[in-house]
């Protein structure tokens, strides 16, 4: 939309916080969906990190146009976590893709899965099988995976929390 004159200067942004948390787990789906494939797993991982630091992005663009604002997002987006993520993300856009660790263990099973979607069932069959995951390199003991979930769950706190206190539209 353009806009002329004056009016556009006191137009509130109405941000996507919400939208960008979406594509983020869209993304975190498709690496599950690629743990197999290292090369389009960490495709689908460098999507799902900008995706994920769009929704702080916004979020700060909109709450510092706010008194206090600024003071809410950084105390907000204070946790280990958020640092962790946006410096990953800034390594693999402008220097060099992310280091992951590929790993495998051996979990024990008592049932198999059989069939595919409508048609699954559960057999008992005790085995072993392996499971292959990844760790980032600087976050290690942690599967990528399981990190990312838990990042979208703080990005989801975060913007309920903002848009319960008015600091962002969400």
């Amino acid at each position: 939309m353009f806009f002329h004159g004056h009016a556009a200067a006191h137009q509130r942004p109405n941000m996507h916080e919400r939208s960008k948390l979406t594509e983020a787990r869209h993304f975190l789906e498709r690496m599950r969906a690629e743990t197999g494939n290292p090369s389009t797993f960490t495709r689908e991982l460098s999507a799902f990190m900008a995706a994920a630091r769009s929704v702080l992005q916004y979020a700060l663009k909109e709450a510092k146009l706010k008194t206090g604002g600024q003071q809410w997002y950084d105390q907000a987006a204070a946790h280990p976590l958020f640092r962790f993520f946006k410096d990953q993300r800034d390594v693999n856009i402008h220097r060099k893709p992310v280091d992951l660790t590929r790993k495998w263990t051996a979990e024990s099973a008592s049932l198999l899965n059989i069939g595919h979607d409508d048609d699954e069932f559960l057999i008992p069959y005790p085995h072993t099988r392996t499971v292959e995951h990844y760790e980032f390199q600087d976050w290690p003991g942690e599967d990528v995976i399981d990190l990312s979930l838990r990042y979208c769950d703080l990005l989801d706190a975060l913007v309920e929390d903002g848009v319960a206190k008015g600091w962002i539209t969400g």
